[in-house]
């Protein structure tokens, strides 16, 4: 019987050693918080009903992950983040491939052409760039998508890194057409300038490269030099992670949602 008792306290005791505790669990709380946070620009500039829904779920089962920590119920805590990053994989893997990967090629393929008419050196390599970072994503893609299906979170990593790779890769064509169609005259590379003018110059304006990108694509398309033939705003908005002007803040409702619950009085 004791012996019995034994090999069960045995068997039991990597239960035991590996049940969540409080420090874990703030862990894998912070983490999961960063998955939503990073996700909620995407499915708010660009997700449809049925995606915003899913969305909702992993951020509702984030919730309760939180509740239950707040109780001191990490075992809870653990199983709820568990199953909101099991919700969180799958949609990373749609969010990327119908919205990045497919928005990134068709930008690429509609520009090109014009592009590589111009013979312009610096585009060209541009616009090469953006080819092998929708490359470098769709390989990010494949390992997160072939990786063990039980690590939810490192699957979610790895589509994290292709998103980021696939914004890269629009970023990069937005500079090939701006650089295109950018008169030469008004190159840095190529303005006429005398040793006054280089020795005197102003210091250069700091502005944040979305800003930058932003001024010279408005320049170009108010002078009839660049077609906006592909919404370039909304896109380079949701690449610096932005929510446009006119789309819902999905994770922001969600929670606007939940305060406006529990304050309801109870019945």
């Amino acid at each position: 019987m004791r012996l019995r008792l034994g090999i069960l306290l045995l068997a039991c005791a990597p239960l035991f050693a590996n049940a969540p505790d409080r420090a874990f669990c703030e862990k894998i709380l912070g983490e999961n918080k960063r998955f939503i946070d990073f996700l909620n620009a995407g499915v708010s500039n660009f997700a449809n009903k049925e995606h915003i829904e899913v969305f909702r779920s992993a951020a509702l089962e984030h919730y309760k992950a939180h509740k239950e920590f707040l109780s001191g119920h990490y075992k809870e805590t653990h199983s709820h983040i568990r199953e909101s990053q099991k919700i969180l994989k799958d949609l990373y893997l749609v969010v990327l491939n119908e919205y990045y990967q497919k928005d990134t090629q068709a930008l690429l393929e509609k520009n090109s052409a014009m592009i590589i008419e111009t013979r312009d050196v610096r585009a060209l390599h541009l616009i090469k760039l953006g080819y092998r970072d929708l490359r470098v994503s769709e390989i990010y893609e494949g390992k997160g998508f072939n990786h063990n299906i039980h690590l939810y979170s490192t699957k979610i990593w790895f589509y994290i890194d292709a998103i980021k790779y696939a914004r890269q890769a629009k970023r990069y064509a937005f500079l090939a057409i701006i650089e295109s169609q950018t008169p030469y005259g008004e190159k840095d590379d190529f303005k006429q300038q005398t040793l006054d003018d280089y020795f005197n110059k102003p210091e250069p304006e700091k502005m944040r490269d979305f800003d930058k990108v932003q001024t010279r694509l408005i320049n170009l398309i108010n002078r009839k030099l660049v077609v906006n033939n592909y919404d370039f705003f909304f896109h380079h908005f949701d690449n610096y992670g932005y929510i446009n002007t006119g789309k819902r803040n999905q994770y922001d409702d969600f929670v606007a949602g939940q305060a406006a619950e529990a304050a309801r009085p109870k019945k």
